[in-house]
């Protein structure tokens, strides 16, 4: 397959367009600015577990309140039959003397 000379041109255009790393000042200057876009990397990844952790023991919350307040009422309606069970048999009692 033979040499595509226009393509190497372009390729050799390409990479003298890509600046001098020797340069200390460059070399700086792209360390800053890539430590300043992991910093804000980091801190949006600490920004968003902090949400979702937030958002977990939120609904546990939620759902111990909800199991709390369903056992509440379970409690409450087991007192309401214990009571109607021993009200209901003295009242036939009197039912029944009187029926005498």
């Amino acid at each position: 397959m033979p040499v595509n000379h226009q393509i190497v041109y372009h390729l050799q255009d390409a990479l003298n367009l890509l600046p001098d790393l020797s340069d200390s000042v460059l070399t700086q200057s792209f360390a800053s600015s890539t430590n300043d876009q992991m910093l804000v990397v980091y801190l949006s990844s600490l920004l968003r577990a902090v949400i979702a952790l937030h958002a977990l023991v939120d609904n546990k919350a939620t759902i111990g309140r909800a199991e709390l307040e369903q056992g509440e009422k379970k409690e409450e309606g087991d007192k309401d039959k214990d009571t109607k069970d021993t009200a209901s048999p003295s009242l036939e009692k009197t039912d029944g003397e009187k029926a005498d």
